[in-house]
């Protein structure tokens, strides 16, 4: 497999996992409790972690921060568009009442469209993938103390 497939690959891992988690919670009713999509962030943060490892270790010496940075933000997108979706079809086909569940814990008559709560989603998902990208990037980027390194300083 090619490195530049691994973004792609690992997307649809964390994608899977997240979705599995959520179904998994509906089994027990829990999938209501918004407390519960914090265990997402645990999923994307190990997720591009195992990554970003297997991407270094495939690009040895032509790994730079900018093929980091775009590997791990590329396949928090891809996981981000495919829990989206999968999101739309949740509360739209397999359990529409769903959306007026979550709103009891809110208000009574506050209207709440499946646009507004799937852009909401999308925002999340790609800033999650925008802060795990930088933060996961300060730990592998290359290091400039090296020899090589301090050719660029002044």
């Amino acid at each position: 497999m090619n490195r530049f497939d691994l973004p792609t690959l690992y997307g649809v891992a964390i994608g899977a996992v997240a979705i599995g988690f959520f179904l998994f919670l509906s089994l027990f009713g829990l999938h209501r409790n918004p407390i519960f999509s914090t265990a997402n962030f645990f999923f994307f943060g190990v997720g591009l972690f195992m990554l970003i490892q297997r991407y270094k270790r495939r690009a040895e010496k032509s790994f730079t921060y900018q093929d980091g940075f775009w590997a791990i933000f590329r396949a928090g997108s891809i996981a981000t568009l495919i829990i989206t979706g999968f999101f739309l079809v949740y509360i739209t086909e397999l359990n529409p009442g769903f959306m007026q569940q979550m709103l009891t814990t809110w208000a009574e008559d506050y209207e709440l469209r499946p646009g507004v709560v799937l852009l909401g989603l999308a925002l999340m998902g790609f800033s999650t993938s925008l802060v795990f990208s930088l933060v996961h990037m300060q730990l592998f980027k290359p290091s400039w103390n090296t020899k090589e390194g301090k050719k660029h300083t002044l």
